[in-house]
């Protein structure tokens, strides 16, 4: 893979993970625009999320050495109270709601064809746009407030970002948003759910899955380097941005585009 295909990969990735589009979606186009032969997508979004993951993980530092500490010394009951209890729930529900439709796609989606797929994931990101324009105006609480109970509506609808265009960050930042959450909580809560998610998500896979990997390891870590580099650049901007935007339009425009190119047979 060549220099700058890896460079625009990663830097999409780090684009689309902190904003609430699909970066799954972005990337593979991407991919698959430059050429890339498909069955090495699924591997090169592996790469590219652990890249985010660790860019994610270095900027939320502070906070996950927190949690760790106060876990630590309290009795597992601390497994239900702020932080750590949102994180637990989330995670719960994302697997009670993403692995049966995960296990249901591994059936119905190598029968699509590319047009079908792209329609598919144009939908899911117009499903996206709709969440985020459906939001609860009252937002007061901060990220300090949250609980587990804010990860069982967080982390069923996370679930649903296993489908194709369906974004996790936009799922958990709508979901936050109706808990009355502000938008900079929403965002920073959000991402902080990424790092468990998405770790958890690229282990089951890894275990499943590397083993009929055709990707070379030296472009897979490349491409892993280029989305931290981009990842750990970008993280603080964009949760600026991304609270001042509508970013609904943004997922409502790729998700149209997706939906004709696929339904006119591009693809």
């Amino acid at each position: 893979m060549d220099l700058f295909a890896i460079l625009l990969l990663g830097m999409i990735q780090a684009l689309t993970e902190w904003l609430p589009l699909s970066s799954k979606t972005m990337s593979a186009l991407a991919y698959t625009m430059l050429g890339g032969k498909p069955e090495d997508i699924l591997p090169m979004l592996i790469y590219l999320h652990a890249g985010t993951l660790l860019a994610a993980a270095i900027y939320f530092r502070k906070e996950i050495l927190e949690m760790a500490k106060g876990l630590s010394f309290h009795s597992a009951n601390r497994l239900l109270e702020g932080k750590a209890g949102f994180l637990a729930s989330s995670i719960f529900f994302t697997g009670l709601v993403g692995v049966p439709i995960l296990a249901a796609e591994k059936y119905f989606l190598p029968s699509l064809d590319g047009s079908a797929l792209l329609s598919l994931m144009g939908a899911g990101l117009v499903f996206t746009g709709f969440l985020l324009t459906t939001q609860n105006k009252n937002r007061w609480r901060h990220e300090e407030a949250a609980t587990w109970k804010d990860g069982v509506l967080t982390g069923a609808l996370q679930g649903l970002s296993v489908l194709p265009g369906v974004s996790r960050a936009g799922t958990t930042t709508a979901a936050l948003i109706w808990r009355g959450f502000d938008a900079k909580s929403a965002f920073r809560l959000s991402f902080l759910l990424s790092i468990p998610t998405v770790l958890l998500a690229e282990l089951l896979i890894w275990i499943s899955e590397s083993g009929s990997w055709s990707m070379p390891a030296s472009d897979g870590l490349a491409l892993a380097a280029s989305s931290f580099a981009f990842g750990y650049l970008t993280i603080d901007a964009l949760i600026r941005i991304a609270q001042r935007m509508n970013v609904a339009w943004l997922a409502f425009l790729f998700g149209i585009m997706m939906l004709v190119f696929g339904l006119i047979g591009i693809g």
